[in-house]
């Protein structure tokens, strides 16, 4: 096939754009599917057949699940970028025991979470469980950090990466080395307090601390009062057409000009995003929202992979725009027919059975999970299965996915467009020129017993046989069904185990009693005894040892006892 005009990124898959060329790349599992022009990477493969390949079974990509919760140390940190709602970890940026704190009680800290501006920052968690604060940032429950009515941990929430100015907290400009100059300008902070607990709250060192972050501000071009080029306008989302346009204009992504942008496409994408989707316990959901965070280490082809694995989505490259498409099914306006061709066909029927799915399983992250990595239902078909005469699994894991009805809308999205098995390409005439990648199209071809059967261009070029130009197209076969997902077909997530942290710092009342006596000593001297007889309370582990306080009434002060209990 010639040199193709456009080409278009399917499911999981990510374009690069150099000058004029780009190159259509195949996610991790492969490498380069099609190249336009002079700029190559890696192989490449003939007649760009192989972008169907991007319908093959992926290697899990966990650290984008697992490392977002982390706390780093290091004096130096990749950048993070949060998009939608996640709950995140933080580089620490400075860290002091404070210029007044003689006695060393307090550590000081500055978690810096995004380098950008968020929305808010909603939950702070310690030790992942979740915190309640009082309106000057003291956490008051659980009541453990409140002992003897002092707080024992602070967090300040309001440095939300303003790129003009941002004051530190008093606390931090007061009591260490920060002045009212450190600014920390275009960057996400969170401040904290923690003071320290010799009975043991913080004996293990500083513990682990998560926030609950709405992320960053996008342009949505369906709001007549934003300006592309003008954040001050932009609003927080989690619709992922918005998040993706902006994640390729940024300089983490693909530095995309704006004028080179779509925008009529990613909003008609955004409003399929933003539909509706009734779920069998009668309650609605978004069809697509896009949740989680990018390291800016992690390479850009997968962190676009995974943006557009949020909304099943895929990327056009067209006469110098990008189309950023929804996971819809778009109903074909034109048919291609004997008349319309004008060179063979090249057609491949099945899948290589290498690459023939019929079961897909992976993760997702979400507040029904504690924010932690779980799986979502198997999604399977059995009738699938016994074709293939054996289960053949591709695991999707769906990093900025968080809702398990979601993540199963999506995976059976992914199983169903692996069961389409046409593959063909084209030479047609100039008539059939307004064709464009990611279009659907009918094709009733009397050679192939095809009528009315509905193909997505993949791939459109120009061509020409015998000096007659016309355009050359590679179609993957798809159909409407690719994309239901009744509300019957929703599997029950079922009870997920949550890591509670228990810190009992109460013990049940021992009961007891006191019996009179005496007793003989050697010299034959009769001493009065108190024989004090305590019954353990046996569903408490935590007790070591009792201290009996006595004193004659004649006495003012206790004497203590300290009797090691019996275990």
């Amino acid at each position: 096939m010639p040199q193709a005009i456009g080409s278009v990124v399917g499911f999981f898959s990510t374009v690069f754009f150099g000058t004029a060329s780009a190159v259509v790349g195949l996610g991790a599992s492969y490498t380069i599917g099609a190249v336009v022009g002079a700029l190559a990477v890696g192989g490449v493969i003939a007649g760009g057949v192989a972008v169907m390949k991007t319908l093959a079974p992926k290697l899990p990509d966990l650290n984008a699940l697992t490392n977002r919760g982390q706390n780093v140390r290091s004096p130096i940190s990749t950048r993070k970028l949060i998009y939608g709602e996640a709950k995140v970890g933080g580089t620490l940026v400075f860290v002091s025991e404070g210029n007044t704190n003689s006695d060393r009680e307090y550590l000081y800290m500055l978690f810096a979470l995004a380098s950008h501006e968020c929305q808010s920052i909603d939950k702070v968690f310690i030790s992942d469980e979740e915190c309640t604060l009082n309106g000057s940032g003291e956490v008051t429950s659980p009541t453990r950090y409140v002992k003897n009515s002092v707080n024992h941990a602070r967090f300040i929430l309001d440095m939300l990466g303003a790129s003009t100015s941002q004051t530190l907290d008093s606390i931090m400009t007061t009591d260490t080395d920060l002045t009212s100059t450190d600014h920390f300008k275009g960057m996400t902070i969170a401040q904290a307090r923690l003071k320290f607990d010799p009975d043991g709250m913080f004996a293990s060192g500083i513990p682990q601390l998560n926030f609950l972050v709405k992320g960053k501000k996008v342009y949505d071009p369906r709001d007549g009062s934003q300006a592309v080029d003008s954040s001050a306008t932009w609003t927080y989302s989690d619709n992922p057409a918005l998040i993706i346009a902006d994640f390729i204009r940024s300089d983490f992504g693909l530095s995309v000009p704006s004028g080179n942008i779509d925008w009529t496409v990613v909003s008609s994408s955004a409003n399929t995003c933003d539909q509706t989707v009734t779920l069998a316990d009668g309650s609605t959901e978004k069809r697509y929202t896009c949740n989680g965070m990018i390291d800016t280490g992690t390479p850009v082809q997968n962190n676009l992979d995974a943006l557009l694995s949020s909304m099943a989505g895929s990327i056009v490259y067209e006469n110098g725009k990008y189309k950023i498409l929804s996971g819809e099914y778009r109903t074909p306006t034109l048919t291609i027919t004997e008349t319309d061709l004008r060179s063979g066909i090249n057609i491949q029927t099945k899948t290589p059975g290498a690459e023939q799915i019929n079961t897909v399983t992976g993760l997702y992250v979400g507040s029904d999970t504690n924010y932690q990595p779980a799986n979502y239902p198997v999604i399977t078909d059995a009738s699938f299965v016994t074709e293939d005469g054996q289960e053949q699994k591709a695991e999707i894991n769906l990093s900025f996915t968080n809702s398990s009805t979601m993540a199963q809308r999506i995976a059976k999205i992914f199983l169903m467009r692996a069961r389409q098995q046409y593959t063909m390409t084209l030479g047609l005439n100039l008539e059939k020129f307004t064709l464009s990648p990611g279009d659907t199209v009918k094709v009733s071809l009397d050679s192939l017993g095809f009528e009315d059967k509905i193909f997505e261009v993949v791939e459109w070029s120009f061509g020409a046989e015998s000096e007659i130009l016309g355009v050359d197209v590679l179609l993957k076969e798809t159909a409407s069904t690719v994309y239901d997902f009744a509300s019957s077909e929703e599997q029950s997530q079922g009870t997920i185990p949550s890591l509670t942290p228990t810190y009992d710092q109460t013990v049940a009342t021992p009961t007891f009693s006191l019996t009179q006596g005496q007793e003989k000593a050697e010299d034959g001297t009769i001493i009065d005894q108190i024989v004090v007889d305590i019954s353990d309370p046996t569903t408490d582990p935590h007790v070591k040892f009792y201290n009996i306080f006595w004193k004659e009434n004649s006495e003012s002060d206790y004497k203590v006892i300290e009797v090691e209990r019996e275990i």
